[in-house]
């Protein structure tokens, strides 16, 4: 099936509640003092260096973390203990602070043989191994895991442990990883299948010698360039995790310069250096381009000892004693490319899985008027996280620094609204229909010939 891509990315995995005993056999067990140390490393750098405290304005930091001291010390072990961190982390709603797990549990983790994807708030499944091929229909919609109602578990036993900036991100990722869980484990499963009987299965969370039907389609370049017709180009931008990127795009300018109008496919692009995605956008435009507004916390002892005693709101020695000071960054600006210039109409695919740099990306194509961006909003989340050690082995990571658009409004927590908004329905993906691309075709050729 097309564009349904089963990512095994290292980010941290909801996993199923329960079933300790599997950890008791990787796992070195933690002291009371490596608990607390734990926990207030991470309420220590959270306290000093987030930058979305004004997104949760209901969340009181200092009362949390004296309410989760208990919790950490009732741990019975790391497991537990590393839990209750990401749950911890998760209150802040934000994709690039969070906690992960040490990494011999990752290798003590596995899923069900079956593929999972979130639309519209329910999960289906998408792919299965050749084994269940005619157990399980494909396009199935799971409605209870372990007989717990599907939106109720992942209430309760996922999105309490997953770090993120907005609902729909949170939604699409859990949708992925939701059955994960200690290796050779049994998870029930009730589903509706499309022809609306309801079944239920046990199955291994075991993908040893997993054969996907219908088989996967993998991007595996950093890129991919291919013509739609006679005069309209395509490109997929798949990550910013490597210079290479930049390499490839620019091998295609040749063809590229010959087209009409161009596609630019983001919809797997999770993010990486942004540096990457500026420097291809420069051959969009004969202006410089100018990055994100950021901005990041300051801090300045003396002045948090003055701003005690200066009780007046406005003063600067105030705003340090209430971690209320600011840093203004300065704005990165891109030259436009001392080689081909491609100033035609251009069309963005974007979905909840175009993150980070990618977004950085979508925010400077909002200073180009021929470039249109059509889809989903993106996933909403983007900074430079601090990372740090934790007690056990894993480790957290902090957004240290806060992006906007240039004029200052925000895309992180909301996620990069596209200008035409296409949310493919499960008949279109079970169908091969790709409804965005199809749609981004439609809007291109229209403005072309309306040009």
């Amino acid at each position: 099936m097309k564009r349904i891509i089963l990512y095994s990315c290292l980010v941290m995995l909801p996993l199923a509640a329960g079933n300790t005993e599997q950890f008791q056999k990787v796992s070195d067990e933690l002291t009371d003092a490596e608990k607390i140390y734990g926990l207030t490393l991470f309420w220590q750098e959270v306290n000093y260096n987030f930058v979305y405290f004004d997104q949760v304005p209901d969340l009181n930091w200092d009362s949390t973390f004296k309410a989760f001291i208990p919790q950490v010390l009732a741990t019975e072990n790391t497991y537990d203990y590393y839990r209750t961190l990401q749950c911890f982390a998760a209150l802040l709603n934000d994709g690039h602070t969070s906690v992960t797990m040490p990494q011999h549990y990752w290798d003590s983790l596995d899923r069900p043989k079956i593929g999972l994807l979130e639309m519209q708030e329910n999960i289906y499944i998408t792919n299965v191994d050749t084994s269940l091929r005619g157990i399980i229909p494909i396009g199935s919609e799971v409605i209870a895991v372990d007989k717990i109602p599907t939106t109720e578990y992942m209430a309760t036993e996922v999105f309490p442990y997953f770090s993120s900036s907005t609902n729909h991100c949170r939604w699409y990722w859990c949708g992925f990883r939701m059955l994960a869980g200690w290796r050779d484990t049994e998870v029930e499963l009730t589903y509706l299948t499309p022809a609306r009987d309801t079944q239920v299965i046990s199955l291994v969370r075991n993908r040893d010698g997993l054969e996907w039907y219908p088989p996967l389609e993998y991007s595996e370049g950093l890129t991919e360039f291919r013509w739609l017709d006679d005069s309209l180009a395509y490109v997929a931008l798949n990550s910013f995790q490597d210079y290479k990127a930049v390499e490839e795009f620019e091998g295609y300018l040749p063809e590229l310069k010959t087209a009409r109008g161009l596609i630019i496919d983001l919809r797997e692009n999770g993010g990486g250096n942004t540096g990457i995605g500026t420097r291809i956008l420069s051959h969009f435009t004969t202006d410089t381009l100018v990055g994100s507004t950021w901005k990041t916390r300051e801090h300045r002892g003396a002045h948090k000892a003055w701003g005690r005693y200066d009780t007046l709101s406005t003063s600067e020695n105030r705003a340090y004693f209430e971690g209320k000071a600011w840093y203004e960054g300065s704005l990165h600006k891109q030259p436009p490319a001392d080689s081909v210039i491609l100033t035609y109409p251009v069309v963005i695919l974007m979905n909840h899985w175009t993150a980070s740099a990618a977004e950085d990306f979508l925010v400077m194509c909002d200073q180009l008027r021929n470039i249109s961006l059509v889809g989903e909003p993106s996933n909403g989340s983007t900074g430079q996280p601090l990372q740090f050690d934790l007690p056990g082995g894993g480790w957290g990571r902090v957004c240290a620094k806060r992006d906007t658009y240039p004029d200052g409004r925000d895309f992180v927590g909301i996620g990069v609204q596209p200008d035409i908004l296409v949310e493919p329905s499960p008949q279109d993906v079970f169908s091969d229909n790709d409804i965005i691309l199809q749609r981004a075709v439609s809007h291109l050729t229209s403005v072309l010939e309306n040009d």
